[in-house]
């Protein structure tokens, strides 16, 4: 009577340890596992750090481009000059005071307007941020906002006074302290 414990038996071979039938699908399965980890951390990566971002809005900006555009122009028309002025110094909450000078077309202050600023760090796009800068004097608006980084960045302002409407983009660097590049 054959023996009923030797299974996968030939004739003149040996018998095939039961481990053996385990080896390819493991090293299968392992493949599988460790593409899927290093999926996790790649998506991880994309979504966690603050350096990769999209544009917020963009497909809404990229359809009202002609409307930009627009605003653009006309902001040239009015005349108006802008000057953003970011401090140096940078207190422990990671604020800095933040000013914007305006002036009309004759040069003169441009006081009782709305002045708003959107804006963010080359380096990290994804910390987007925005302002109201209250007036302190005649032209002159200001506010301390969060910017505990050195380096470029990039400001987008509109200014708001009765029926006038003026939108820039500025890209600047900003230093935190004297002499620091």
């Amino acid at each position: 009577m054959p023996d009923l414990e030797q299974e996968n038996v030939t004739p003149g071979r040996p018998a095939t340890p039961r481990w053996r039938v385990f080896v390819m699908p493991g090293v299968v399965l392992g493949l599988l596992g460790g593409q899927m980890v290093f999926i996790a951390i790649a998506i991880t990566l994309a979504t966690g750090d603050r350096s990769f971002a999209v544009v917020p809005d963009y497909y809404q900006k990229a359809v009202d481009w002609d409307q930009r555009r627009d605003a653009l122009a006309a902001s040239d028309e009015l005349g108006w000059r802008v000057e953003l002025r970011p401090s140096g110094a940078v207190d422990a909450l990671g604020r800095r005071n933040l000013s914007v000078a305006v002036h009309d077309a004759a040069g003169q202050p441009l006081a009782g307007a709305a002045v708003t600023v959107e804006y963010f760090h080359h380096a990290r796009a994804k910390d987007f941020r925005a302002v109201e800068l209250s007036e302190v004097v005649p032209g002159q608006y200001a506010t301390a906002a969060q910017m505990p980084l050195a380096g470029r960045w990039q400001f987008d302002v509109v200014i708001e006074r009765g029926e006038q409407r003026y939108v820039a983009t500025l890209q600047q660097h900003v230093s935190n302290g004297e002499g620091e590049e």
